[in-house]
């Protein structure tokens, strides 16, 4: 049996005097004798502890956890240490063994608020009926209990999923989500959608999908050969709400492909702290970024090992070469990094490879990994960006009194690279037959990286002027995100050119 006794003030303060108070009670509950209690003239007071001295003679205090509230519209986390140590004398004194558990607990503002929404969140349930997938001749569930948890892992078809959700007018069913909706502009979920409508794909959804997490107030799988399902109450999907939302989406458009399939974990548990720990686990997880994603594809394999021919080290895995102690840091160079130089120089668009470096794993990889003038090209633009990026550190540049300069030194190191390339090369050829040539030019800078100091500052002033005269009175940050200005670039250079 559960014993609450709680001390309710409407103050915005955590008094250690209440707390003195709050001592005296409980001493007059649980320590006076009855010819004192007979004494007392709070009529109401004294038969409540006469109510539990009857309760605690039939069952023994053993048998009995005492909850002791002290509730305010205060900050808990703003409380005194007096009321610390108040807290603590009556904690220690009655802790003690006596009673199966003691509690004290301190309520504040956020305290009732949290408590509030967890009851909004009880108050919205959504139970259902899962069809699931289920073979008796293989593992198609998994059950785990341990001490009060229990779980499974199935699979359900996607229809099932978007139903539930589509029926949900208030989408209760992501009270304890810690995101809504993003839509399905984004990449991700324009991809979630695209794989569960594409029949020529959707059969793949299980294996392509990180499916949903569900918690519950109870769960009971029957498994059942000719109907086999699996009854929740009180369903939340803690993580894969956008799997789910896109899902009901693509099923409003009849558009969900009937062999989409859904992993689906459920854990059942009332424990609000648990859930609460469940939402926080399965949404923080290290981030999957789309560099990531392409670490083992072909092309990338087929770079690490041009770059090696060179005695370079491609790392096309995020601190890949970490664990080496004998590699010479100058000659390791990071995928997204040669791919952005390639991008600014080899391509002629720094504006992206400055600005918007997604573009690079989304819908420009395949044209700057297509490798069709060989690996050179791709060492020499890096390290012509490498080297430039590095000069533009110097103390002269990046805190140079010029405004303009100053900021195209810390901003606009790819548009620098681009036309430091033109003004050493003299062109902007990078064909097959210009692998001599580039190969040599790479030795050169290998033996001699200086020599590109002497065409900085020209850099510099050209891409000033072109600002200066094109774009000015606009901030020049955002103007390196232009891709007019990319254009502008090339004909600078080119008339240049010409000229001679």
């Amino acid at each position: 049996m559960t014993i609450y006794i709680l001390q309710v003030k409407n103050t915005e303060t955590f008094s250690s005097n209440a707390l003195i108070q709050i001592r005296n009670g409980l001493d007059w509950i649980f320590k006076k004798s009855r010819k004192d209690i007979d004494q007392l003239t709070n009529i109401r007071f004294k038969d409540k502890i006469l109510e539990y001295r009857s309760v605690q003679t039939s069952i023994g205090p053993s048998n009995i956890t005492v909850v002791v509230a002290f509730v305010t519209n205060g900050l808990a986390s703003d409380i005194s240490e007096e009321f610390k140590q108040e807290k603590k004398t009556i904690i220690d004194q009655y802790d003690n063994g006596t009673f199966s558990k003691f509690d004290f607990q301190v309520w504040g503002a956020d305290e009732l608020v949290n408590y509030i929404n967890k009851l909004e969140r009880t108050n919205r349930k959504i139970d259902a009926e899962l069809h699931i997938l289920y073979d008796t001749n293989n593992p198609s569930l998994i059950k785990y209990h341990t001490e009060e948890l229990k779980g499974i892992i199935c699979t359900v078809s996607a229809r099932e999923i978007a139903d539930i959700v589509n029926n949900d007018k208030d989408d209760a069913i992501f009270d304890s989500n810690i995101r809504r909706f993003l839509g399905t502009r984004g990449a991700v979920n324009s991809d979630i959608k695209k794989t569960c409508i594409d029949t020529s794909m959707s059969f793949q959804f299980w294996f392509l999908n990180n499916g949903i997490t569900i918690v519950c107030d109870n769960f009971d799988a029957v498994t059942d050969p000719d109907n086999p399902h699996v009854k929740i109450k009180n369903m939340q999907i803690v993580n894969g709400c956008q799997t789910a939302k896109t899902l009901a989406l693509a099923a409003q458009e009849g558009a969900l492909a009937r062999d989409s399939r859904v992993l689906l974990r459920v854990y059942e548990t009332t424990d609000f702290d648990l859930v609460d720990k469940i939402v926080l686990t399965t949404n923080n997880q290290n981030k999957i970024t789309s560099r990531d994603l392409r670490a083992n594809d072909p092309k990338q394999l087929d770079m690490e090992k041009g770059f090696a021919g060179y005695k370079y080290f491609y790392e096309r895995k995020m601190r890949q070469y970490d664990d080496e102690t004998d590699i010479d840091i100058k000659h390791i160079m990071v995928n997204e990094t040669v791919a952005r130089s390639y991008l600014s120089i080899v391509l002629k668009v720094p504006s992206d490879a400055s600005r918007r470096k997604y573009k690079v794993w989304g819908e420009l990889y395949d044209r700057i990994f297509s490798g069709e003038h060989g690996i050179e090209p791709y060492i020499l633009a890096t390290k012509i960006y490498l080297i430039t990026s590095e000069a533009l550190r110097a103390e002269k540049y990046s805190n140079s009194a010029e405004d303009v300069q100053r900021k195209l030194a810390n901003n606009g190191s790819f548009h620098i690279a681009r036309i430091v390339a033109f003004l050493w090369r003299r062109h902007d050829k990078w064909g097959d037959e210009l692998t001599t040539e580039i190969k040599k030019n790479i030795e050169t800078l290998e033996k001699s990286p200086k020599c590109l100091d002497k065409f900085l500052e020209r850099a510099l002033t050209i891409l000033g002027k072109i600002i200066e005269k094109k774009y000015s009175g606009s901030d020049v940050v955002n103007t390196l995100k232009l891709a007019s200005l990319d254009s502008d670039i090339d004909r600078s250079l080119y008339a240049k050119i010409k000229s001679k």
